[in-house]
């Protein structure tokens, strides 16, 4: 076999195949997709804590709303004239467009004067977001 004469103009590298010696740049596909699978996971992570710490804070804006409706019974009670009534007792009430539901169950004591006053206020699902014991006293 005779070999061709080289071609006019720059020299040319001839194509070689990854052998002995060979370099490579670059990536292989393999190593782009393990790449990207870790990248993936890591990103799922991320978004995965970052919806927990939503809810968190919106089940910490829920409990501090609920809160706000029974204070606002117990300082209503505290500035009434008249003695709550004992029995469990059911209203609603509204903090910041949140609608709950305020369960009160009063019962006596042993002194006349004061009375225990168990209080529940449930959301729209009907979950305990506060709960609180009282005393309230006749005034």
């Amino acid at each position: 076999m005779i070999p061709l004469p080289p071609l006019p103009g720059p020299a040319r590298m001839p194509r070689t195949f990854a052998g002995a010696g060979a370099r490579r740049s670059g990536f292989t596909l393999l190593e782009v997709l393990v790449a990207l699978v870790v990248v993936s996971l890591a990103l799922l992570a991320a978004l995965r804590a970052g919806g927990g710490l939503q809810d968190d804070a919106e089940r910490y804006r829920e409990s501090v709303l609920a809160q706000q409706c029974a204070q606002n019974y117990l300082v209503e009670q505290r500035l009434r004239q008249n003695f709550v009534g004992t029995g469990v007792h059911v209203q609603a009430c509204t903090e910041a467009d949140r609608s709950f539901t305020l369960r009160t169950d009063v019962q006596p004591t042993p002194n006349p004067n004061f009375r225990r006053v168990d209080l529940s206020v449930l959301d729209a699902s009907g979950w305990a977001a506060w709960k609180v014991v009282a005393i309230v006293w006749n005034q």
